[in-house]
């Protein structure tokens, strides 16, 4: 017992040996320049800075779309007490998160998950770098998908604690002794490797999850009742539900805050049956290019894998690998051209060379060559149930990749099945896929290496390593040979043909060369095999080590043209950097004497980059979770001119002004011909003043269209179907007055005005509506107030001195917080009780 110990000790030092090497610069300080990261670094650090002067993270981002729920972008952890070890494993203590901690999280979860499914420790370290090295899992660190790579690093253990239980369920070999052990730690592994997940919080990665452990379900079901033991896989079932449900109630906040949120966003569906075409007179496919970022089922499957893309899955480079593809210039027959024809090479080291059907890809979904070999023949010689879940659970994560390239599926999913229509991007589905094969590879090894193995079973496993291998060497040489590929893409369309024979010629290149790569890895891998099964190679050892070490070499080979040294540079490097212009606006901010305002920048993508947010309050910025109404007004005012750099002149944007005039747009950035300038709109309302009259309308359609031609400053749009407001109660007085109040300590979530009015007003606040969490007081006493404007609050305010406030309360998110920590309590005591119940005869003996 203690010589196993120490053996899993030695394994997972070696796994954070291996995780060090591979990101070694990281332990160096460096950091990887990851895009995602320094986006969210942009859009947190109001939120951070704020909390330096407050104690907390407040719970509202002024600085992002006129204001939006802080929570969606970065807060205060959840309260539970899994909250500790989910900081001891992802290295956050030792400063490594993000990039050495997501590796070894991958290497330790996918570790665990074997030895569960019964592997031994060796074999398991094999399997385990056959799945911790799959490109995807690399590549999207170097992106900063970090939240999703962590919940990827617990799919193998979920599914490995249901098997673990349900397997025990059917065994009629098993003692009940051994039987309640067995359901006791798959059913702890299960529900704290799900605790984990969704603490990560990336909810389309636990439902894939879901989908494999679904169909792991349905098949020991039906061995269930094949073996007759229905009413203890119910039991099972029944366990696993419980630690579910404590896995999901640990985690209240996370899901039922995102739950609650998610019905005013994108993701929640439009309210809005009219488009821009109703305002403009445009054509249908102009309007839906201006309402393209609401989540239809277009958008939401724009990056599908394609069909025939798949095939990367064994040939990394069948595809040109990423949208800018390291490249040896030396070689090149782009770079080469472009050289001998006097042109500037415009991309250093890389070249455009992927030719698949998504919008653009940092690089392939590679599984690797031999786990693709050792998976197929699995399928051949693993008994058991094990090969029919993983196969259906691997063919279903494909088809789901797929998205809109199989429409006749996908299409129907995203009508139908739960939560699919509320998830993008369905080449992710293929991390089902990853973990599932490399769990069947690491099984075939098992069966591979079984000294139990009789000569039958050892001529029974030679003949599917024959047809295994013949299999994919056959299919990569027809591939190769077919000449059927033009290897071209819309990238080089406009291209003069020297250049795009040229970069066709490239991606060939690397396609062949690809291809003969894995044809080579398979080989060595089935030779040795070979080799060992026919008594050729004596030890297992050795022939597993060969094998581990081919897989290495051939997923770290892949690994480093996307995730590198080169890609790690110095932390001043990644800082968030102010423009020239933001200095300007601080200038004429101070000069005018103004305080609390917003930027238009129309220098940048204005909706898809968060950095100006970083330095001042955006009537733009960057979320995929952006509220609906703020996403509607953009697509029928805000977003009509966005140049990205190009030349803007005033006539332009004068579509937009009213609506930025009441998001209080003090200032204006502009790309000229002479440059970027900052303009002041001295039209801008400011925080807060008083109307004259509403405009009465009957549904959210009117409202939107209203926004066209009004003066924000007298009238406020009022949907009559949600507001009961009297008209023309309100009357003018040059006496009346309504003013922020300065906040020495600037705290988000909390609004102070002053007013003095002769009579009753009705008061517009340039605040984004958010009734869940944002609450409204006059003089202490609570308030109702209203949406007016299709985004703005209004409240009416009574004659007299006033002091008005509005307090982001999140009062769900508070009450959820106390919640989860009470059943994160419940679950550790739960488990703890489970294991002194199981193991109480032993405790008594020690005792």
């Amino acid at each position: 017992m203690k010589k196993s110990i120490w053996i899993h000790v030695g394994i997972i030092v070696a796994l954070f040996a291996v995780s060090c090497i591979y990101l070694w610069p990281a332990t160096e300080g460096k950091i990887i320049r990851q895009g995602d990261i320094q986006k969210y670094e942009a859009m947190a650090h109001m939120q951070w800075e704020a909390k330096k002067e407050i104690g907390h993270i407040p719970s509202w981002a002024p600085s992002m779309f006129s204001g939006m729920p802080g929570y969606q972008i970065t807060n205060d952890p959840q309260r539970s007490v899994f909250n500790p070890v989910k900081n001891i494993l992802d290295f956050e203590l030792l400063g490594l998160s993000g990039s050495v901690g997501i590796i070894f999280l991958y290497l330790l979860g996918f570790y665990v998950a074997l030895i569960a499914f019964g592997l031994s420790p060796w074999l398991a370290l094999v399997g385990t770098l056959g799945f911790g090295l799959g490109s995807y899992n690399l590549i999207i660190i170097e992106a900063g998908h970090v939240t999703k790579a962590y919940a990827m690093t617990m799919m193998a253990p979920v599914l490995a604690g249901i098997w673990l239980t349900l397997r025990s369920a059917v065994d009629t070999t098993l003692d009940n002794k051994t039987r309640n052990r067995r359901v006791l730690w798959g059913s702890f592994l299960f529900t704290l490797a799900l605790i984990l997940q969704i603490s990560f919080n990336h909810i389309q990665i636990t439902f894939y999850t879901a989908i494999g452990c679904i169909i792991l379900g349905i098949t020991y079901l039906v061995i269930a009742i094949l073996n007759k033991r229905f009413k203890s896989f119910l039991l099972k079932i029944a366990i696993l539900l419980v630690g579910a449900g404590l896995a999901f109630g640990s985690n209240a906040r996370v899901l039922l805050v995102n739950e609650e949120y998610a019905k005013y966003t994108m993701r929640g569906g439009n309210e809005l049956t009219v488009t821009p075409a109703d305002l403009y007179g445009e054509s249908a496919k102009k309007a839906a290019e201006n309402t393209a970022d609401g989540l239809d089922i277009n958008y939401a499957f724009s990056w599908s894998y394609g069909i025939g893309e798949t095939y990367t899955l064994l040939v990394p480079g069948a595809m040109g690998g990423g949208s800018l593809e390291p490249i040896d210039p030396e070689s090149s027959k782009l770079y080469n051209t472009f050289a001998d024809n006097g042109y500037q090479y415009p991309w250093d080291d890389k070249a455009p060379l992927y030719w698949g059907g998504q919008p653009f890809t940092s690089g392939p979904v590679y599984f690797g060559a031999i786990v693709i070999m050792l998976f197929l023949l699995g399928m051949m010689v693993v008994k058991g149930p094990e090969r029919w879940w993983i196969l259906a659970a691997s063919i279903v994560s494909i088809l789901l990749s797929w998205g809109g390239n199989f429409m006749a599926l996908n299409e129907w999913l995203f009508n139908h099945l739960p939560l699919y229509n509320k998830f993008r991007t369905p080449s992710m589905a293929l991390v089902l896929a990853n973990a599932c094969m490399a769990i069947m590879a690491a099984l075939t090894l098992k069966h591979v290496f079984d000294p139990k193995n009789s000569d039958t079973d050892r001529k029974h496993i030679i003949k599917g390593l024959y047809i295994s291998t013949a299999t994919l060497v056959l299919v990569i040489l027809a591939v190769m040979l077919s000449g059927s590929l033009d290897f071209s893409s819309q990238v080089e369309a406009q291209w003069p043909d020297h250049l795009s024979s040229a970069l066709r010629a490239d991606r060939k290149s690397l396609f062949m060369s690809d291809s003969w790569r894995s044809i080579i890895f398979i080989l060595l891998a089935a030779a040795t095999l070979w080799l060992y099964l026919n008594k050729k190679i004596k030890k297992s050892g050795i022939a597993l080590a060969i094998i581990g070490a081919l897989v290495l070499i051939d997923l770290w080979g892949v690994d480093r043209r996307y995730l590198n040294n080169d890609n790690f540079v110095e932390k001043e490097e990644v800082e968030l950097v102010r423009q020239p212009y933001d200095d300007g606006i601080d200038m004429m901010a101070e000069k005018n004497g103004d305080t609390y305002y917003r930027v238009y920048n129309l220098a940048v993508n204005t909706f898809n980059d968060s950095e100006p947010s970083a330095f001042h309050h955006q009537i733009g910025g960057y979320s995929a979770a952006k509220l609906s109404r703020y996403q509607n007004l953009i697509d029928f005012y805000l977003g009509r001119y966005n140049p990205n750099n190009d030349i803007v002149s005033m006539e332009q944007i004068n579509v937009s002004m009213p609506a930025l005039n009441m998001l209080n747009a003090r200032y204006l950035v502009l790309p000229f011909k002479q440059g970027i300038g900052v303009l002041r709109n001295p039209n801008a309302l400011g925080n807060c003043w008083f109307v004259d009259s509403i405009l009465s309308v009957n549904n959210p359609n009117e409202e939107i269209l209203a926004l066209k031609d009004f003066n924000p400053a007298t009238t406020a749009v009022v949907d009559a179907s949600k507001w009961n407001v009297e008209c023309g109660k309100w009357k003018a007085d040059s006496t009346d007055a309504i003013a922020m109040e300065h906040q020495e300590l600037y705290n988000p979530d909390y609004l102070k005005y002053h007013s003095h009015t002769s009579g009753t007003r009705l008061a517009v606040f340039s605040e984004v509506h958010y009734a869940p969490d944002w609450f409204a007081y006059i003089d202490g006493k609570p308030t109702e107030y209203i949406r007016v404007n299709f985004i703005l609050r209004a409240l009416e305010v009574p004659a007299g001195d006033h002091v008005i406030e509005f307090k982001n309360e999140t009062p769900r998110m508070n009450q959820l917080d106390r919640i989860t920590l009470i059943i994160s309590i419940v679950t550790l005591l739960t488990m703890i009780g489970a294991v002194v119940l199981v193991y109480r005869k032993e405790l008594k003996l020690k005792k």
